[in-house]
């Protein structure tokens, strides 16, 4: 579906106003876990850190899935949690992206950093811009399906948010081919991709898209909640920004 005059709007407020209105008509919506209305605010979590030069080319974009959504806020009360509730310390998610964001930082200052920390939250947290694909959450595991069909019906407004914040590196949590893929649509099938890995192995690490008429790599990294060892996440990291 087109939307008109997105390329208009320049504040996210104003985006998340008209993106909860659309939500909302959707006829076809059936689920009777997470309310047609809710919606999840994000993206800058300090906006004057975001702006300001100290940032210049060191500005970093994460994006999940989708917030688990059952049982919890299920209305658009206008927070973003991350940047509002010092409960965002105890999350394993929020603790996973500040230690990479730990690593990726000192890349950015021409270090390499191979510790996983995630101190300093409250100072690095201010330092990033943070966004779910799927604004109106899921359950506790992922339904694949309606997260790519949310991605491809609303990719406007993903990627008008993601112009307006306006990141030097996007590090997709999970979210990687739903980026590319259902949101800017770079492969027309798993064929193409298949036959692009051939003549560019790191594909599946980072791709490099245009936002802004600026490149901005895209990261591909695991979901801050998997399964993994925290190490895993130092040398992913590390191993990518190799190759940059």
């Amino acid at each position: 579906m087109k939307y008109k005059n997105l390329d208009n709007i320049f504040y996210l407020e104003d985006l998340f106003d008209i993106w909860t209105t659309e939500q909302a008509k959707e006829k076809e919506y059936k689920n009777d876990k997470v309310d047609i209305k809710s919606f999840s605010r994000d993206g800058f979590v300090d906006v004057k850190m975001w702006t300001s030069p100290i940032l210049d080319g060191k500005r970093v974009l994460y994006i999940a899935r989708e917030a688990n959504a059952t049982g919890q806020r299920f209305v658009d009360d206008g927070r973003f949690y991350l940047k509002d509730e010092e409960s965002s310390r105890k999350k394993r998610i929020f603790q996973r992206i500040i230690a990479m964001q730990n690593i990726i930082k000192a890349r950015l200052d021409g270090n390499i950093k191979n510790e996983y920390t995630y101190s300093d939250f409250n100072e690095i947290k201010k330092q990033i811009s943070f966004m779910n694909i799927n604004k109106r959450g899921g359950s506790s595991s992922t339904d694949f399906k309606e997260l790519n069909k949310y991605a491809e019906k609303y990719n406007e407004f993903i990627k008008r948010e993601i112009e307006i914040i306006n990141p030097d590196y996007i590090i997709c949590c999970g979210s990687y081919w739903q980026i590319i893929d259902h949101v800017y649509d770079y492969f027309k099938s798993r064929k193409e991709w298949e036959n692009r890995k051939k003549s560019e192995p790191d594909i599946d690490m980072y791709y490099k898209l245009d936002i802004n008429g600026k490149i901005v790599p895209a990261i591909n990294v695991y979901h801050p909640a998997a399964i993994k060892r925290n190490q895993e996440y130092v040398d992913l990291i590390n191993n990518v920004f190799d190759k940059l």
